[in-house]
């Protein structure tokens, strides 16, 4: 029992729970996913899938805007085409302890912008996906977004949502 203490007391529950830290978070990864800190500013974690689909995953903070105007950016990121259907965006909430949790699932043709040149046409990804979280702590908010084809993107909802709702302050 005193190693037990002891562990604790140097290592913190996180190690025994396998949750893995990043700034003043605690999270679970799924076991597909692959997680690297990012150095990018506002980023914190940057997350591919270890079969090397196309799927990318970001987790940020401290980005300007509310949860809704957020989601709002994400659903105005998909072109206004003969795939996109107001009907099929998905956007849920949920209260548990000390967060509030937003979730967004959509799909369609997926816009990039080249931010770095306003004059270039943006980059077109047809049979795109994302999956948009945002998690409201009393004074933080975290935001998690991935994007990749629909087939990525469906079969990692449940592992999405797993990871969002794991997310808590150390």
């Amino acid at each position: 029992m005193c190693f037990f203490i002891s562990y604790i007391s140097v290592n913190g529950t996180n190690a025994i729970a396998q949750r893995n830290s990043v700034g003043n978070i605690s999270y679970k990864l799924p076991d597909t996913w692959n997680a690297v800190e990012s150095e990018k500013q506002f980023r914190l974690l940057e997350i591919t899938l270890n079969t090397n689909e196309d799927f990318s995953l970001v987790l940020f903070s401290n980005i300007q805007g509310t949860a809704d105007q957020n989601i709002e950016r994400w659903i105005n990121q998909f072109k206004k085409d003969d795939f996109f259907n107001q009907e099929n965006i998905i956007v849920t909430r949920d209260s548990l302890d000390n967060k509030y949790i937003t979730l967004l699932e959509m799909y369609g043709t997926y816009e990039i912008s080249n931010m770095g040149n306003l004059s270039q046409e943006k980059t077109l990804k047809s049979n795109y996906g994302l999956l948009g979280g945002v998690i409201e702590f009393p004074n933080s908010l975290y935001f998690v977004k991935a994007v990749g084809l629909n087939s990525a993107i469906s079969s990692n909802k449940d592992n999405f949502e797993r990871f969002v709702y794991s997310i808590r302050l150390n």
